[in-house]
């Protein structure tokens, strides 16, 4: 009898071993998300309610449900929204919101009552969309090729190493702009920046621009807003050998 209620205790052991863990297991991935992050497209704002419906397109795994689907999220009091475009973020209400607009919220899940959680978005990034072709802004960067203060308008040209999206095609390539009496140039020399004039542009510095672009002719006008110039480094002193 002594051996039996050995052999049963061991038997016991074995299986608690085998089923705890699992049972902790279950229950650690059953564990419902707290947070989610969602992309996809506004259907409509419901401002009265202070939120937003929106078709999922992709997210994570607390809208794993909705993907496809729609889901209504409300907007905290406190939530930050950024209109996101190719060079900038400013921040919006939610009235700034429309239909049709693509957006990427994060935020948490109240789950206070468990059959109906509420999704809460504390942050909803609004990304413009806009077909490159019609985009009126522009930024880039590069060296400066050439300058032209005696054109009207002034001119400065540099080499696109970088740019936002209107100008991808033109990567690599040269690139005119026109540069207005309200142009800002700024010189960044050894940790400061001063205001200069065009003329004191160097060719060969490198240059972060940003500003508009007109469509209204066949070819676009780049016109600066604002021209950022780097000196180039000072050159060290060589000293002689017998020096």
């Amino acid at each position: 009898m002594k051996n039996k209620l050995i052999i049963g205790a061991l038997t016991l052991i074995a299986v608690l071993a085998i089923v705890v863990p699992a049972v902790a297991q279950t229950k650690h991935a059953s564990t419902p998300a707290a947070s989610f992050t969602a992309s996809g497209s506004v259907q409509d704002v419901i401002r009265s309610a202070g939120a937003l419906r929106m078709h999922v397109a992709a997210g994570s795994r607390g809208v794993k449900p909705f993907i496809g689907g729609t889901l209504v999220v409300r907007v905290a009091s406190k939530a930050r929204i950024l209109k996101v475009s190719d060079d900038s973020a400013r921040l919006i209400t939610l009235s700034g919101i429309r239909a049709g607009d693509h957006v990427v919220v994060s935020g948490r899940i109240d789950r206070s009552q468990p059959r109906s959680p509420v999704f809460v978005a504390q942050t909803i990034r609004v990304i413009d969309r806009t077909p490159a072709a019609k985009l009126t802004h522009f930024a880039c960067r590069g060296p400066v090729t050439a300058i032209d203060t005696q054109g009207a308008p002034n001119m400065l040209r540099l080499i696109l190493n970088s740019a936002s999206r209107a100008l991808w095609h033109q990567l690599g390539a040269s690139l005119a702009v026109v540069v207005t009496p309200n142009t800002q140039i700024f010189l960044k020399s050894q940790g400061t920046t001063t205001a200069i004039s065009l003329s004191q542009v160097v060719v060969g510095e490198r240059a972060w621009v940003t500003g508009t672009i007109d469509r209204s002719q066949a070819t676009p006008v780049f016109t600066a807003g604002r021209i950022t110039v780097q000196a180039a480094p000072a050159a060290t002193p060589t000293t002689s050998p017998g020096g």
